[in-house]
């Protein structure tokens, strides 16, 4: 439309300067010569016509200076904050995971889950799931979730609400799925706070052989980090919180030694990004506290196929690179490292510096798998193992060709030992989207595997637009053992 308007401008400029060079002529009864015509009728209107060209562009220019010089502000303070949020100063922490639970699909353990990851179930058509044109859609549903018994158990804390319409079936089924999670985590927490187990460890006699009398400090909090969809309202959420409350006391915990707090979050990275804030706090600051970090999360409801739907980012016919609905629940019991003096838990697993990245949007797939690869070695690089002690690389890269030719590319640079199919563990082929379950979900599974071989795992994540993650997960060294030590037998 730009170029019509320009070609129409210059062909009236043309026809004016023709009519004002010939009713000239006429009045002075010019007779004009072979080269006259070609000069007024030719020379000038390309003469004028080059002049409007030539102004116009300089204008333009002139604009887009201007532009440019009010965006700088702008821009800075966005990369700034930017710079702020994947450049933060780096900082050597480590944190120890005790214990981890997840029911999925694939399993109701971290062990079961990883096992079924090695030859992956695809994901079907769902029997009553459709999308606007009444066709059934794929998902992934975990089988015999009692919906109706833990609308019962949430009524009796809610009964002057508007149930229905705070809980509907989504919202109940992940509610449904957190509970044994919650309950197996809370019941080691529990056990600590009476003295009766060691983070992680075995009961532990005393000088007498009786179990220790050693509880956990007095002033030590269970710090409950509950993630869910940014979508469930505000009265939603306080009576979850009440909800993991009322568990924490029906095992005998005081409500002054535990603290819960429901986040909501719109994507996944806010989950990795809130690890690095936890190991941050205790690489700063020297506190008992232990964190239990709770996620839940289910998509098989017709509201979250129509927002899936009506945002394009639901997967079928012409749409590769939609998501899969899923569901599930997953939860992590960690704390920082033992005090001085104090040796850590046989059992415990070492989380190492997350490392976080950005992956423009439209990026090839050479360079997304450049960046992936530079977040798995520098994960590595924050432990004392090499990447050919690697034993598996745990992700939440799904049906995607994008994720999957991202994550098998960058196992190749970093572990090209690694058999891509039995020791590469992609959680979202099996599993589907997890959304706010995905971090947790594929920490634990990486743990299971790093227990069960006793070696280094990386944990990644990339299944969410377009943020990166990576960590390593590694057992506990034993005590008598320092870094140089460690690097000597690593080299043996």
């Amino acid at each position: 439309m730009k170029a019509f308007k320009m070609i129409l401008l210059l062909a009236l400029l043309t026809g004016a300067i023709w009519f004002v060079v010939v009713l000239a002529w006429q009045v002075n009864d010019t007779q004009p010569s072979g080269s006259d015509l070609a000069l007024y009728l030719g020379g000038l209107p390309l003469l004028a016509i080059g002049t409007v060209l030539l102004v116009r562009y300089g204008l333009r220019q002139r604009r887009e200076r201007a532009a440019e010089q009010a965006a700088a502000p702008a821009s800075a303070a966005k990369g700034a904050g930017q710079s702020g949020e994947h450049d933060a100063p780096a900082v050597d922490y480590v944190l120890h995971l005790h214990a981890a639970a997840v029911h999925l699909a694939i399993g109701t353990t971290p062990e079961e889950a990883a096992a079924n990851l090695v030859e992956p179930v695809r994901p079907g058509l769902h029997p009553s799931l459709k999308n606007a044109q009444g066709m059934p859609v794929m998902a992934v549903a975990v089988e015999d979730v009692d919906t109706d018994a833990m609308a019962d158990a949430l009524r009796v804390i809610a009964p002057d609400h508007d149930f229905d319409h705070l809980f509907p079936q989504e919202r109940l089924r992940a509610i449904a799925l957190l509970e044994p999670v919650v309950e197996q985590l809370l019941v080691l927490e529990s056990e600590v706070v009476a003295g009766l187990t060691p983070l992680g460890g075995e009961p532990a006699p005393s000088l007498s052989g009786r179990r220790s009398d050693a509880v956990a400090p007095p002033k030590s909090r269970l710090r409950t980090l509950l993630l869910v969809a940014e979508s469930w309202p505000q009265p939603a959420r306080q009576l979850l919180g009440d909800w993991v409350m009322g568990k924490a006391e029906s095992l005998g915990l005081p409500a002054d030694r535990i603290a819960v707090e429901i986040v909501p979050v719109n994507d996944a990275s806010q989950g990795w990004s809130l690890i690095d804030q936890i190991g941050r706090r205790y690489h700063g600051e020297v506190t008992p506290d232990r964190y239990l970090l709770l996620a839940c999360a289910s998509q098989l409801g017709d509201s979250s196929i129509e927002s899936l739907e009506a945002s394009q980012r639901l997967f079928g016919s012409g749409r590769p690179e939609g998501l899969v609905p899923g569901e599930g629940a997953a939860g992590l019991w960690l704390s920082g490292p033992p005090e001085p003096g104090r040796d850590p838990s046989p059992e415990a697993l070492e989380l190492h510096v997350l490392q976080r990245g950005h992956v423009a949007a439209g990026t090839s797939s050479r360079n997304a798998t450049r960046q992936s690869s530079e977040l798995m070695n520098k994960a590595l690089a924050c432990t004392t193992q090499s990447a050919d002690a690697v034993t598996a690389v745990v992700s939440d890269a799904d049906h995607r060709p994008s994720r999957a030719i991202e994550i098998a590319s960058a196992i190749a640079v970093v572990c090209p030992e690694l058999d891509p199919v039995g020791q590469s563990l992609n959680l979202g082929v099996a599993c589907g989207h997890l959304g706010a379950v995905a971090p947790w979900a594929v920490i634990a599974v990486a743990a299971a595997q790093a227990r069960s071989t006793r070696a280094p795992v990386l944990a990644v994540g990339l299944a969410d637009g377009q943020a990166r993650a990576a960590i390593a997960v590694t057992p506990v060294p034993p005590p008598s053992s320092t870094p140089a030590d460690r690097s000597d037998d690593q080299a043996a």
